[in-house]
Order: C-alpha cells, then structure tokens, then sequence
C-alpha cells in the first residue's frame, strides 16, 4: 500500500486541465503538489527500485522508482528536489528517505511533485493516474471516519478515491459547500460541526427519565394531557398543565364573583 511521499498540505491536485504556473499554458497537470510545510524529506511511497536518479526536463532533480504489488506494476515520480540522496539501481524501502524537497526545473516555489504511473512512467505520461487514489492518508481515515457518523455509507480504507469524493460531494452540496470533492478549511470545519450537532443529538436521546419523573408520564397520560411519546415533552407538558389549572380555576372564580356583583347592583 503506497503511502504520503512527505508531509506538507496539497497545493495542486491531478487535472487534466490546468494553468501551468510557469509557463501560462493550459495542459494536464500529471501528479499531485506537496507544499512546502511540515518536513521537507520526501520518502518513498512503497518498496521498489530505484529506475532514475537524475536531471529529468522540466522536472529537475527527480527520481523514479519501479514497484510490483499484487503482481502488478507502478512506477513513482518524485520531482524538483533539492537534492537526491539515492541512486540508480538501488533498492529502497517504503519510508526511506530519497531526497529532499526543493524548486529545481520548471517550478515557482519549494514543494514535491509526486506522480503515479501504471504499469510505468513513460515521456508524455501517458500512463498517468491520480496518485491520492492509491495513497493511504490517515488524514483521509478521520473524513472518513467523520462522514461515517453522520450516516453516509462510506468505506474506510484511508484512501482519497472516487467512492470518497463522491460521498464528499454529497455533503458539501447539502451544507451549501462548493462541491468539489476536496476537503478544505470549509469542509472540514462544516464537517466537525454536524457531527457536534449529531453527538448532542445522540445524548439528549439516550438520557432517560428519573423514577418521579415517569410517574409524572403515566399521570399526564392518564389525564390525557399528552401521549407520552416524548418522555421530557409530556413531563414539561405536565408541569405547564399543573401550573395553568390553578390560574384557570382562579379566572373561573373571579369571573363568577364579577357576574354576582353586578346582578346584585341591578
């Protein structure tokens, strides 16, 4: 299972349309951007063999590394770092550190670009995917997680795929979000709050009631004040009865007292 190249939130996703920053011209953007927050180490993503080591084009200083999972086929790109720490050939594990994040090649500031390929990385990256469907993010386990709660069927493998977007969408669209599937400052501080909304939900729903409160139930049902399928509304209900009942009869009374006056006047 491949897993975050590096720390640093995501600046550019996959696209197959996008501005290049450098150049100005609108072309597919082949991989996904890691800023330059957080540790500047870029690790490698799974277990493989390192196929490149060097100056590659636009990319700069990058590296490649070839991968079989399950009997198939990958091939990572990590581009315009700083400095390489492997070589060529080499065997490396998934976590080890192969380079260390930078601007080199046709870049505008320090991150990594991290590409995916199946089955390999070929010039035109024509077997390109969108690494986040295939990268294991813990980050992507909590919106998961948090999305699970709120009653949307979702499956939680820590995996950004197309499943995951969808149910992302979902809820943006239903919050008045920008639905894009991407879980940003927004989104997640929409995503905290229902589920707030939802855990105090749940709590009301479980408090039950005390002995002398559910006498007081059975009594406003059996007055026929309420029917009872609310516990803390029919004992409310009861309490406002029970307070309104001597008022009323006190009404009757002065009313009465009015009317008997006014006869004795005549």
């Amino acid at each position: 299972m491949f897993v975050r190249p590096c720390e640093g939130r995501i600046t550019s996703r996959f696209s197959p349309m996008r501005k290049n920053p450098v150049t100005g011209e609108w072309k597919a953007h082949t991989g996904v951007d890691f800023g330059n927050d957080g540790s500047s180490i870029v690790k490698a993503s799974e277990n493989g063999i390192v196929t490149r080591a060097t100056v590659i084009g636009g990319y700069g200083n990058a590296v490649t590394i070839a991968h079989v999972l399950n009997g198939k086929r990958y091939e990572t790109l990590y581009a315009h770092l700083h400095t390489i720490t492997i070589k060529s050939g080499q065997v490396v594990k998934q976590g080890q550190q192969i380079g260390i994040k930078g601007t080199t090649g046709n870049s505008t500031g320090i991150h990594l670009h991290f590409e995916m390929h199946i089955p390999e990385y070929a010039p035109g990256q024509p077997y390109a995917v969108d690494p986040l469907h295939y990268i294991y993010d813990p980050e992507v386990v909590i919106i998961q997680q948090l999305l699970g709660t709120l009653g949307y069927h979702i499956v939680v493998d820590g995996i950004a795929g197309t499943e995951t977007e969808t149910v992302i969408k979902a809820f943006q669209q239903a919050h008045s979000l920008t639905a894009d599937g991407i879980v940003g400052e927004n989104t997640l501080a929409a995503l905290n709050h229902a589920v707030l909304l939802k855990k105090e939900e749940s709590s009301v729903a479980e408090q039950k009631l005390t002995p002398g409160q559910e006498i007081i139930r059975q009594e406003a049902m059996r007055l026929k004040i309420t029917d009872g399928n609310d516990p803390f509304k029919s004992v409310n209900q009861f309490y406002s009865w029970a307070v309104a009942l001597p008022l009323a009869q006190k009404m009757e009374e002065l009313e009465k007292r009015i009317t008997q006056l006014e006869q004795n006047q005549k």
